[in-house]
């Protein structure tokens, strides 16, 4: 089948399926059904789509989708799967990162075709929700879902990357660590202007430096995109750092050292610094003040 050809239909109207919907719809896929645990909300999203129509129950979605996304949250999709009637040959994905394919099971001994589908993004709120280009899907299923998922990816603007079972935890504290505790981060770095600003005029002034440096990364690339004190082997101002956290925020000295000590080794694969200055860092980053 063509995109123009499958009939979709998305249970869950919250961010993720709401972002799932209005981009499969832009990329020319027929979105033709729509369910929610609010009914509500999918006939909110319904009417934002060209051919939709919002089903009360989730069931109403298999029954008239070829391929049925389930974008509810983690802990609902394996009891959502239990409570839907399959026919054979429909294909179902869910779109949760760390939850393994496995929990669509008693959709599988249906005679579905299940997968996984989960795009590498952060949706802020269910209003401004949309795929973003260039994001990756990660996907995990057989074929010929494997195909359409990917092809999906790519008319989504996107890329793909394969995952096991074995992988997808990881793949799923990795993106935690870069998006959920970059906000965890940009906290703390913010908390420190508390002595000469609030951390809301922090956080503007942070966010411009935090861009150039994503932008390094994506153009420069690991290691050769670091810069600062560790970078060029300044232990007077990594001292001084670790004095003035002493005194001021010793809540953040050992997220500090311990970044610090992690960053080390990419400084040296940079060439920023020889082994004997990686040495002098790692010893003034492990003494207690």
């Amino acid at each position: 089948m063509t995109g123009g050809d499958l009939k979709i239909g998305i249970i869950g109207a919250g961010k993720a399926g709401t972002a799932l919907a209005m981009g499969l719809s832009r990329a020319g896929y027929t979105v033709a059904a729509v369910a929610s645990r609010s009914p509500a909300s999918a006939y909110k999203l319904a009417d934002r789509l060209p051919s939709a129509i919002a089903f009360d129950k989730p069931q109403g979605i298999c029954e008239a989708a070829d391929v049925v996304f389930i974008a509810v949250p983690d802990a609902a999709i394996g009891g959502t799967a239990a409570a839907l009637t399959a026919r054979p040959g429909v294909m179902a994905c869910h779109v949760s990162a760390a939850t393994p394919l496995d929990v669509l099971e008693p959709l599988r001994v249906q005679g579905a075709i299940t997968g996984v589908f989960h795009p590498l993004q952060a949706i802020g709120s269910r209003a401004e929700a949309e795929i973003l280009p260039g994001i990756t899907f990660a996907i995990e299923a057989e074929e010929p879902l494997k195909a359409l998922l990917q092809q999906m990816a790519s008319r989504l603007g996107g890329r793909s990357v394969e995952l096991s079972g074995a992988d997808r935890v990881l793949y799923h504290v990795s993106a935690v660590m870069a998006s959920n505790y970059l906000v965890t981060l940009v906290a703390l770095a913010a908390g420190l202007w508390q002595g000469f600003a609030n951390r809301e005029q922090a956080a503007r002034a942070l966010v411009p430096l935090i861009r150039g440096t994503l932008d390094y990364i994506e153009n420069i690339g690991i290691p050769e995109c670091l810069t600062g004190p560790i970078a060029r082997g300044d232990t007077a101002t990594i001292k001084r750092h670790l004095e003035a956290l002493v005194e001021n925020a010793p809540q953040t000295l050992d997220i500090y050292r311990k970044l610090g000590l992690e960053t080390i080794p990419v400084a040296a694969a940079k060439g920023g610094i020889d082994e004997g200055k990686a040495a002098e860092l790692r010893a003034l980053l492990e003494k207690r003040l």
